[in-house]
């Protein structure tokens, strides 16, 4: 009965560390990337450190449920309460690392999209000064200049 646990426990740690390798790839484009102000630097250099933790949390629990599960059968009953507890309170802890980032990407698209929204009534603003000048035949120059 542990080969099945052996699977999954193997298929989360390499989950993990193919998310891991991803994440670092990511997290070093993203440092050589112009035009980033420093709060965006620090809003993923967070997210980076979150993501790696949870991404390490789930080799971990691939392994406790890998290997451990394999184990701990022999064992005494109140370690092996212990062991699930453990396990659990690590499930626990990963889904509200995925709860707090899901939360942290929605409100970094609110901004972004409100960020685009005051862009778009800025060039609004801009097409509806250029439409004037196009309408009064001018290049925008004043007349004072000496050309007409």
């Amino acid at each position: 009965h542990w080969v099945p646990a052996a699977l999954f426990g193997g298929g989360l740690l390499l989950a993990g560390i193919l998310m891991m390798r991803s994440h670092r790839a990511t997290w070093a484009r993203q440092q050589v990337e112009s035009g980033l102000t420093q709060w965006d630097r620090q809003r993923l250099r967070s997210r980076y450190r979150r993501r790696m933790q949870m991404s390490g949390m789930i080799c971990v629990m691939g392994v406790m449920l890998g290997v451990g599960d394999a184990m701990i059968w022999q064992q005494d009953p109140a370690l092996i309460a212990v062991y699930w507890i453990v396990v659990i309170c690590l499930g626990a802890w990963l889904l509200l690392l995925g709860i707090g980032d899901l939360i942290s990407v929605r409100m970094d698209a609110k901004q972004a999209l409100g960020e685009l929204r005051q862009i778009g009534s800025q060039r609004k603003e801009l097409e509806a000064e250029l439409e004037e000048i196009r309408r009064r035949g001018s290049n925008g120059e004043a007349g004072s200049n000496g050309r007409r």
